[in-house]
């Protein structure tokens, strides 16, 4: 049986390879995308993510969603914010996925909040959820109808970090984006796993890696290529992670994760609380891992993975993205 997943996004990069590998997957039944403000305001990502269904020739429905952050962008609150459509061309993502023409295709009318409260009231058998952006939708979604955890099996989530921040010092960008909402769905109970900096690094890829998938020669794959060699230019310039010619590809890691857990390693539980207090360490993840060196010793509210299986990663990404030459 298909596991049932909704893609949670704000589309850049990452994110376009972590939907074209679950489009592409067949033990996936990917339900519907919804989009989210993050690495881009929610038009752009709304845009790239129609921009990635399209490409893959896919009907799966695309449903925009949060336009703002829960409460860290409001005026005053927390100065230096940046805006997202000044973009400087050496960024890591750029404003649109320029590999893709513009789309011609349209998100569904109804709102990506809305549209999750009534599939996961409705739902049978609960659902995999896949947030690979910051977590306003589901918050919201949770905050309108908790009965709808009801509906959900487990969340993934791309998100936060143990010992790496890439925002601040402390703090993960997706998590610093809108830490209300992470601690929100922290608190609604759901079974959680963090997929953080600590994974997502230990599963870089490289310029080999991206020439050998290029090398599949489909029209997919030139785009996995040059999103993963414009992740590693950004990379090399401004994020150095250690490895030379190399990045990491966040959010596929979460898809991977869905085909085979082993992918993650270290996966701890863990009770996470998130710095709320508005000071440098705004946005950080704290996790109190089990068995570890826990202060308060509260029970566990999540599992975090504190590393991932490099090899196997980069293999079962070259696997996946081998399925476009079926493609029609």
């Amino acid at each position: 049986m298909r596991r049932r997943v909704i893609l949670d996004v704000d589309t850049g990069s990452d994110d376009a390879v972590a939907i074209i590998a679950a489009l592409l997957s067949p033990e996936l039944e990917v339900l519907g995308i919804t989009t989210v403000n993050g690495n881009r305001c929610v038009e752009y990502t709304t845009e790239n993510t129609l921009r990635i269904v399209e490409l893959m020739g896919s009907k799966v429905p695309v449903y925009k969603g949060c336009g703002y952050p829960i409460r860290s962008t409001l005026a005053g609150y927390r100065p230096g914010v940046p805006r997202r459509e000044n973009v400087k061309e050496h960024e890591i993502h750029g404003n649109f996925l320029e590999m893709c023409p513009p789309s011609t295709i349209l998100p569904q009318e109804q709102d990506a909040v809305t549209w999750l409260v009534d599939t996961l009231m409705e739902t049978e058998n609960p659902i995999t959820i896949v947030p690979v952006g910051p977590l306003t939708n589901i918050a919201n979604a949770i905050s309108i109808e908790p009965r709808i955890v009801k509906g959900i099996h487990e969340i993934i989530h791309m998100g936060g970090g143990y010992l790496y921040g890439n925002k601040t010092a402390a703090a993960e960008y997706n998590e610093w984006i809108d830490p209300e909402a992470c601690q929100m769905v922290l608190n609604a109970g759901v079974p959680m796993t963090f997929v953080p900096l600590d994974a997502t690094h230990a599963a870089y890829m490289t310029i080999e890696d991206a020439k050998q998938i290029q090398a599949i020669d489909t029209p997919v794959t030139d785009v996995v290529a040059e999103l993963i060699l414009q992740r590693i230019k950004g990379y090399t310039l401004f994020q150095d992670i250690g490895v030379e010619d190399a990045a990491p590809i966040h959010d596929a890691l979460c898809i991977m994760a869905l085909l085979d857990e082993t992918v993650l390693q270290e996966v701890i539980p863990a009770h996470c609380q998130v710095d709320l207090g508005g000071s440098v360490a705004y946005g950080e993840t704290i996790f109190d891992i089990k068995n570890g060196r826990r202060l308060r010793r509260e029970a566990s509210n999540c599992s975090v993975a504190l590393s991932a299986d490099r090899d196997k990663y980069v293999n079962m990404m070259y696997e996946t993205f081998c399925l476009s030459r079926e493609m029609g």
